[in-house]
């Protein structure tokens, strides 16, 4: 992908939602052109575009910072362009939460989330994580949940619960 071009970029990820397969049509070959491509954004999320079938946010995760186990309550593709990400996947058994698994993310890489996943995430290496999430689904209107570390039990997501619940690990 040279001469990356964020607007193309975000037509790419809106016609790949559509497709019987959206999350084998996402990709971030040229992770470094991205990286020069993509603009300063004061905050750690930003919404690039939303409509009723997809949103495509910027997400950062600075070193330091464990975010709260949650869920998307509809279908996630994530893609990390700079630094990596470790994201921590739970189920909830008998009304716990139950940690099953860790993936890092590197640069290029492309995970996917189902509806009824939960994770947390963290950046890796001591350095910020940037990456761009696609949700098939108009994510700022979806009723979702954070989940409690010790006691799996559900909270509604809202920036108090998520400030109350994130963990500042260094």
């Amino acid at each position: 992908m040279t001469g990356f071009n964020l607007d193309d970029f975000i037509l790419q990820l809106r016609a790949a939602a559509g497709e019987s397969e959206p999350v084998q049509k996402v990709r971030f070959q040229d992770t470094q052109a991205i990286s020069r491509a993509m603009p300063e954004f004061e905050n750690d999320d930003e919404v690039l575009f939303e409509d009723d079938s997809v949103s495509i946010w910027f997400v950062r995760f600075m070193p330091g910072l464990h975010v709260p186990p949650h869920d998307h309550q509809t279908t996630a593709t994530i893609g990390v362009y700079e630094g990596a990400e470790d994201n921590h996947f739970y189920l909830r058994e008998g009304g716990q939460l139950v940690h099953k698994s860790t993936r890092r993310v590197e640069p290029g890489d492309v995970i996917a989330l189902k509806p009824d996943g939960i994770h947390s995430v963290e950046a890796a290496n001591g350095k910020q994580s940037c990456g761009i999430h696609v949700y098939l689904a108009r994510l700022t209107t979806i009723e979702r949940s954070l989940f409690d570390w010790e006691t799996g039990e559900a909270a509604p997501f809202s920036d108090d619960n998520y400030d109350r619940m994130k963990r500042m690990t260094a």
